[in-house]
């Protein structure tokens, strides 16, 4: 394979990856995060997860809710509490079948927890567990493409959650400075 040495052909690769994350975006369901930006001061703890790159999505959202001073955990790492009544989960899947993302959200849901389930797909596995679906509705043909803008435009939409929650707790930057990493 010849190497590529056209950055335009790169350049409009990003850009046709941009005009999809913004489609996706338009039709995303913003009262539906609008509703998770109610729910996450009231929870107990929130609990956040996903698999592959829906993970890392997962991740860096339970990232923000630290940096708000809101308790949140990744299960599955030594640090995360016991779930139950009044706490939150946070599933995100593009697809809605991954098997491990799936068995923790009915765990949850067993264990009294409420499942919020962010996704491209209603009808999949996973949302049926769900007490609320969150539509990101990613419908490329490319399941590589469509993962890829699902994913962003996810972590997008919940970026902005974070912005509205930080408005919300009053939270100004030294608090959110004093949270940051600083082991690194």
């Amino acid at each position: 394979m010849a190497p590529l040495r056209d950055k335009n052909a790169v350049q409009a690769a990003g850009k046709g990856l941009l005009e999809r994350i913004d489609a996706v975006m338009a039709e995303a369901d913003w009262s539906g995060f609008v509703e998770l930006a109610d729910m996450l001061p009231q929870a107990g703890r929130t609990f956040l997860i996903g698999a592959g790159r829906s993970g890392l999505v997962a991740r860096s959202f339970g990232m923000r809710l630290m940096h708000a001073g809101l308790p949140a955990f990744i299960p599955g790492e030594t640090a995360t509490p016991a779930a139950g009544a009044g706490d939150l989960l946070v599933a995100v899947s593009c697809t809605g079948t991954t098997g491990y993302t799936e068995y923790i959200a009915r765990r949850a849901r067993e264990l009294g927890a409420k499942v919020i389930v962010i996704t491209a797909e209603a009808l999949s596995p996973l949302a049926r567990d769900a007490h609320k679906v969150i539509l990101v509705p990613a419908r490329d043909g490319n399941i590589v493409v469509r993962a890829a803008v699902f994913e962003h435009a996810a972590s997008l939409c919940l970026d902005a959650v974070f912005n509205i929650l930080v408005d919300r707790l009053k939270l100004d930057p030294d608090s959110l400075r004093q949270r940051h990493a600083n082991l690194e």
